[in-house]
């Protein structure tokens, strides 16, 4: 993160600074996934994928409610399967999960 500081899973930054010089682990290829809630269309696509990765927020617009809570191609599939368009999934923290390069290259067009 170019302020220094640690990247959420959510897209958010944590007041905790690091060292100078440091870099976040896996800072360099993780981008955590963002959804763009204000356009959500509430369609139930991601909800149907892995709803303990995502959840609706008190407007049921979806959210990302805990990047972690699944795998990483769960955020791809609901990327794709998404009809607004609005689920982005970032890059995967772990990259010695199956087929995580094959992954990456699906979400490609989405982030």
């Amino acid at each position: 993160v170019g302020d220094g500081l640690r990247a959420l899973a959510g897209g958010g930054t944590a007041a905790t600074p690091l060292p100078a010089g440091a870099a976040a682990p896996g800072a360099a290829d993780y981008l955590a996934p963002w959804l763009d809630s204000d356009a959500c269309t509430a369609c139930d696509e991601c909800m149907k994928i892995n709803p303990k990765i995502f959840a609706y927020n008190a407007n049921h617009k979806a959210q990302i409610q805990n990047a972690d809570a699944g795998p990483y191609r769960d955020l791809v599939l609901a990327a794709e399967k998404c009809t607004a368009q609005v689920i982005h999934p970032g890059l995967p923290r772990r990259r010695d999960d199956k087929d995580v390069e094959k992954w990456i290259a699906r979400a490609t067009p989405f982030n």
